[in-house]
């Protein structure tokens, strides 16, 4: 009854699957492929986040057809002139080209991926790879993220919040919960 009733449910479903193949029309190359990229969803940017051995990260956005080496172009400009890098996707390891054959797209990077970043000569923190403009960048943005947003003034001064959530609460009335059956 119970795994047997599985077994015929899934024979029937293979059965139906095998009969509609058969009875489907012959379609040409060209009409599969069409029928494909209807199917497939479009895109039009493909964001990148390249870590650092450091786990730094370093967010490009692309076009998706844009070649591979835009984004060695984009991490070449942030890190310090002479390195000798590599970009990856895991898992499994794909070593990303070099050349400009194969789009972001083809890769497999869209709508976004996260690649990783080695270097031959074995340096493990972001501060021995990137250029001094990267570093300064950085520490701007850091600086920007360290300093909370300032909360409004409320007129007669004081520490004292003004409104409905000046508590802490919520600013709903307190009372027996709705699903509570007494």
């Amino acid at each position: 009854r119970g795994d047997a009733g599985v077994v015929a449910r899934a024979a029937a479903a293979r059965e139906r699957a095998r009969r509609q193949a058969d009875d489907a029309p012959l379609t040409t190359r060209a009409m599969r492929d069409v029928a494909a990229l209807e199917k497939t969803r479009v895109y039009d940017r493909c964001v990148l986040r390249i870590e650092f051995p450091d786990r730094a990260c370093l967010t490009a956005r692309f076009h998706p057809r844009e070649p591979c080496s835009a984004a060695y172009a984009v991490v070449a400009a942030a890190v310090r002139p002479g390195l000798v890098f590599s970009l990856f996707a895991t898992p499994p390891r794909r070593d990303l080209p070099r050349d400009g054959t194969a789009s972001l797209l083809d890769l497999g990077l869209v709508p976004a991926a996260r690649v990783f970043i080695s270097f031959a000569g074995g340096h493990s923190s972001s501060a021995d790879v990137l250029s001094e403009a990267s570093l300064r960048r950085m520490d701007c943005d850091a600086a920007e993220d360290a300093v909370p947003e300032s909360l409004p003034v409320v007129p007669g001064g004081g520490c004292e919040a003004a409104g409905p959530l000046a508590a802490g609460g919520t600013g709903k009335k307190r009372g027996k919960p709705s699903w509570l059956k007494t």
